[in-house]
């Protein structure tokens, strides 16, 4: 790999190392950071509370990944939060309240933007593209098509044929990860490390 040591470059570089998805792995890993802020951080923070509560919660998929947390004093206090304040009054106007917009999802392009751009550069060092060809699963095809149209057409041109043969994983390859329930970035990368500790 190049020289360039930013923290994005070596999500990358991790991520090429990954038995699945690259994108999926570095936007689920960001989204289950987020979450863990959010619940052992941000929980009390009005301002934030403030968004969630005026956007009626969070989406189903969201809601579900983080009681996978399983810290029910967070969780309990967004739940009393919700339903004194969005919840009960709804249903007292008859009203069925609908979700607007989930922090996390917003967070997950949010992510997805960012680690797109920064593939690209990534991907312009002759290195660190042989390295990406010699060692990374396919992209899903979700994100192969993101990907396809936010970066430079004669990278992609490059980047196609070799897509097609690189391994894929099923059923991710198809629909994009399904939103983990617990952390497999942190075994992954302590086997990582463990490897590279046996090569020195």
């Amino acid at each position: 790999m190049g020289k360039k040591k930013d923290l994005l470059y070596i999500a990358w570089k991790e991520s090429f190392l990954w038995e699945g998805c690259p994108l999926c792995f570095l936007i689920e890993k960001s989204i289950r950071n987020s979450m863990e802020n959010f619940l052992y951080e941000n929980i009390n923070d009005p301002k934030l509370r403030e968004i969630i509560r005026k956007n009626n919660g969070l989406c189903e998929r969201h809601f579900l990944q983080l009681l996978s947390f399983q810290d029910l004093l967070g969780i309990s206090i967004l739940l009393e939060d919700l339903t004194k304040n969005v919840i009960i009054p709804s249903l007292k106007n008859n009203v069925i309240p609908q979700i607007k917009q989930c922090i996390f999802c917003e967070k997950e392009r949010e992510y997805e933007n960012l680690y797109i751009l920064d593939l690209e550069e990534i991907l312009k060092n002759s290195e660190d593209f042989e390295f990406w060809k010699e060692k990374a699963y396919s992209f899903c095809i979700p994100h192969k098509e993101k990907i396809k149209n936010s970066i430079h057409q004669n990278l992609w041109e490059k980047m196609e044929p070799i897509l097609k043969d690189k391994p894929k994983k099923y059923p991710e390859y198809l629909y994009g990860t399904f939103p983990w329930k617990q952390n497999h970035a942190e075994l992954f990368l302590k086997k990582i490390r463990i490897l590279e500790s046996k090569k020195k």
